[in-house]
């Protein structure tokens, strides 16, 4: 009677044994779940991450495809024109490649309805500056101006300047390379040069990287590896050449027709005179944007000149023109 009990229960080594398989699945579900999490979180990372360094790439390119130059006259003074494009290098060992990592130009917005403002030429510049509480990240500041001075301030910003705005502090780099017209690459650009003395650079490319979750472990930071987000974006206004918008026609002798008209009449309306500001950003047929940028650089730059008769040609029909100057 007592071996048939024996024989109906589990020995101890049978007990033992589904403990430690079941331990063991246990285990190893634990451990799957754990990695499915893990993996989860990090492409979730990545995905927030992409979406952050795509949306700041997008903000630079916004300001970069809106550039607008105008070249300097041989008459004037350089230094008395605020056109430029300037990008310089502050930390060489930013990014994994040479480059700038600061920036500043002059950009123009283009309303896009009919009746909207007046178009708006300004300065924005781009610096890269070290993070005060970890010096591993750096922030980049966007700084703008909504008017043009009457001189070149080739000067960066300085970060408390009330018109710089932060936009981002977590950045293991950023770099800008330029693209001349014929196709060699340079890691910094001036306009103000006499070598590059009113040339844009006909792309460039925007890199950046972030840096780690402030949220992340040491192990995490020493093994993290910056992933790169590049872009290339295109310059398409190019510089504008007001010298020939603002030479007056000549008649087949040779002789200046609008210098005559003002000498009989001895009263030549000036572009201030004749354009309305408040008007320029009208969108009209028949007139680009190359076109409506160079008489809105004409009139913030040279509003005192006389509005001559080859204007008077190219922007007739205009509504920002006044009627009495056709």
């Amino acid at each position: 009677m007592s071996a048939r009990r024996h024989s109906d229960g589990f020995t101890l080594f049978e007990v033992l044994g589904v403990v430690l398989v079941t331990a063991l699945l246990l285990g190893a579900t634990i451990s799957f779940y754990v990695n499915l999490t893990r993996q989860a979180a990090r492409a979730s990372e990545n995905t927030r991450e992409a979406r952050r360094a795509a949306a700041l790439i997008d903000r630079i390119a916004a300001d970069l495809e809106n550039t607008l130059l105008v070249k300097k006259r041989k008459d004037e003074d350089p230094l008395a024109q605020p056109w430029l494009f300037v990008a310089q290098s502050r930390f060489s060992q930013s990014g994994p490649q040479s480059g700038s990592d600061q920036i500043k130009f002059i950009r123009r917005d283009i309303p896009r309805a009919s009746d909207g403002p007046a178009s708006n030429l300004g300065m924005v510049s781009y610096t890269l500056r070290r993070s005060e509480t970890d010096p591993e990240r750096f922030e980049l500041r966007r700084w703008s101006y909504p008017e043009l001075s009457d001189h070149l301030e080739p000067e960066f910003p300085r970060a408390d300047d009330p018109a710089s705005l932060l936009v981002a502090d977590d950045l293991s780099y950023f770099t800008l390379r330029f693209l001349d017209e014929s196709g060699q690459w340079h890691d910094d650009w001036d306009s103000t040069q006499l070598v590059e003395s009113s040339e844009l650079p006909a792309a460039v490319q925007i890199e950046v990287a972030l840096a780690p979750p402030e949220t992340a472990s040491e192990q995490e930071i020493a093994e993290y590896q910056p992933i790169p987000y590049a872009r290339l974006v295109t310059l398409p206004m190019r510089p504008l050449d007001l010298e020939e918008l603002l030479t007056p026609p000549k008649d087949k002798n040779g002789k200046n027709a609008q210098e005559e008209a003002r000498n009989d009449t001895g009263n030549q309306r000036t572009i201030g005179e004749c354009v309305d500001a408040a008007k320029l950003g009208i969108s009209a047929p028949g007139f680009s944007e190359s076109t409506l940028a160079e008489l809105a650089a004409a009139v913030n730059s040279h509003a005192g000149e006389p509005f001559t008769k080859s204007m008077a040609e190219q922007f007739a029909g205009y509504p920002a023109i006044n009627p009495d100057c056709l």
